[in-house]
């Protein structure tokens, strides 16, 4: 089940670990870019810093809190142009912002609450969901169906706050994120909700190709085997090129975010293994079309 469409079982009631957020985990890594550029170990820039490896390695790490204070003097001992400095601090502000999402708290699970901050900061997402259309493109009634089918106990009382929250989600597409999304044609065929919802659910998708930076691609039935044929991920790129992209990976019981760059190229290439075997962007429009067609009485 995709967190990306799908809503999962609420969080239980027990109090959950601190985790890195995406802004700290960037913050971190760019630290310890400048700090392995300056040919200095953790261990050698905490003992600068005056405190201990374990305390440094958490900052870097990103469960951390960089102060102020702490970021002058990594500013000084790193040689980190101002320029650069300004940007970091930016980070550094915003990494402790609480971010609109956490309105839905009560109700939001730990892989769609990583899922929408990665979301939040990315310029380019890359998509491949197989047999469901995205959540970014899912229209109100089809999110509702998929919803209420894959999460049998869902409360009825919160289902219009799923659904809110999918939508606000979608708002980064009108805020000029770009999105390429690729799809098997099971999921422009299944007829989630009925033929009237998956009609409107494919006009949405041809209306957000016309008006943001939207791109589908259709794997057609006729396509050979892929190197993503039995995975659904997406790749993160962020607005600024010193951020390494990130790979979010979902499974039926966990996910996973990937930072790594060898698992990243791994997962840029199944993506361009199977963008491979999909449909060029106006043939993926004229199949969608022709199924409107075919949906309409």
């Amino acid at each position: 089940m995709n967190p990306a469409n799908n809503a999962w079982p609420r969080r239980s009631p027990r109090k959950r670990a601190i985790r890195p957020t995406v802004r700290s985990r960037r913050l971190g890594a760019r630290l310890g870019r400048y700090r392995a550029e300056c040919g200095l170990t953790g261990a050698e820039l905490a003992s600068k810093l005056g405190m201990s490896q374990s305390q440094w390695s958490r900052m870097e790490t990103g469960k951390a809190r960089v102060t102020p204070a702490v970021l002058g003097r990594l500013a000084e001992f790193l040689e980190i142009p101002w320029v650069e400095v300004g940007k970091l601090e930016e980070l550094r502000r915003r990494s402790a912002e609480p971010g609109w999402w956490q309105d839905y708290g009560d109700i939001l699970s730990e892989p769609v609450e990583m899922l929408i901050e990665l979301e939040v900061e990315a310029s380019w997402i890359r998509s491949y969901e197989g047999h469901v259309i995205p959540g970014l493109l899912q229209t109100r009634d089809y999110a509702e169906r998929i919803m209420t089918a894959g999460a049998m106990h869902i409360r009825v009382a919160d289902i219009d706050r799923y659904l809110e929250l999918r939508m606000r989600r979608q708002k980064r597409l009108a805020e000029g994120m770009r999105f390429t999304a690729i799809l098997s044609e099971a999921a422009i065929r299944q007829q989630v909700g009925g033929p009237e919802v998956l009609r409107e659910q494919l006009r949405y998708i041809t209306r957000a190709v016309r008006e943001f930076d939207v791109t589908v691609q259709v794997v057609p039935f006729t396509a050979d085997a892929h190197a993503a044929l039995a995975a659904s991920f997406v790749i993160i790129q962020w607005p600024d090129e010193d951020d390494a992209e990130a790979v979010f990976v979902d499974g039926e019981t966990s996910f996973t975010v990937y930072e790594r760059d060898g698992i990243i190229r791994q997962y840029v290439h199944a993506f361009a293994s199977v963008q491979a075997q999909a449909l060029p962007p106006r043939e993926s429009l004229d199949l969608i079309h022709t199924t409107i067609k075919e949906l309409t009485p």
